[in-house]
């Protein structure tokens, strides 16, 4: 099948553009405590490379804006709580917030077929945008420096993180924040992600078209609807767009 009459394509991050080893809670908790150990008692030699530059306050503030009644109520008190502890505190949480992060973040690698991908629907004249859930409720900042180190952020210059937003996919919402600032209809538009209850459901629900990219073993399908093709590789995603 060809997709025709498309503007804009769409990405998920982790398991679409990028591979992350994400724990479970429990090994997630694990991590976190060896890199805060690690901040506090080791030498910075022998620390994983930092997550991300932590933004000044000014920058930290700017950044997050100010929560509007429409966003969901637990974003907004989140982004009361961080601006009180960030007071409270000056940098020293957030620095170690960002510890906590460094050994997820140090796992994390661009697939192969990601960046000739990506040049490729560039070259062809396709807007490109990235919609990506943040684990655990980590800043947006963090994520935006792994889209900076994998040498992303220029390929896909609309990103929405969800705890940027306030909102998760499948929320459609979300999809619809950043096909408004690509200035593109749903219709125009393909979401490319490799879950189906949020990725395919989302997207959908969104009144986009769908691609699910399964690498490896295939995904349980659970409640989402098929998505409008299937793929292995993002290579396979040139042969749809003409």
């Amino acid at each position: 099948m060809t997709f025709t009459d498309i503007q804009a394509v769409l990405f998920d991050l982790g398991g679409t553009l990028a591979d992350y080893d994400l724990p479970s809670w429990p090994r997630a908790v694990a991590r976190c405590a060896e890199g805060v150990y690690g901040f506090l008692v080791r030498p910075a030699a022998e620390l994983h490379p930092p997550a991300a530059a932590i933004p000044p306050p000014e920058l930290a503030h700017a950044a997050r804006g100010v929560a509007s009644p429409e966003h969901p109520l637990p974003h907004r008190v989140a982004l009361g709580l961080r601006r009180i502890v960030r007071a409270v505190s000056g940098r020293t949480l957030p620095a170690i917030a960002e510890a906590c992060a460094r050994p997820i973040m140090a796992t994390g690698r661009l697939y192969d077929d990601a960046l000739p991908t990506l040049n490729a629907l560039q070259a062809r004249g396709y807007r490109l945008g990235l919609v990506s859930n943040t684990p655990w409720g980590t800043p947006p900042y963090l994520w935006e420096n792994q889209v900076e180190r994998f040498g992303l952020a220029s390929l896909l210059p609309v990103r929405v993180f969800s705890s940027a937003v306030g909102r998760r996919k499948p929320d459609p919402e979300v999809f619809r924040d950043v096909l408004a600032r690509l200035d593109v209809p749903p219709h125009r538009a393909v979401f490319v992600g490799d879950t189906p209850d949020e990725d395919i459901a989302g997207a959908r629900s969104a009144g986009m078209r769908t691609v699910l990219i399964v690498r490896g073993r295939e995904p349980p399908a659970g409640t989402a609807p098929p998505p409008d093709a299937k793929i292995h590789s993002l290579a396979d995603l040139l042969r749809l767009l003409p």
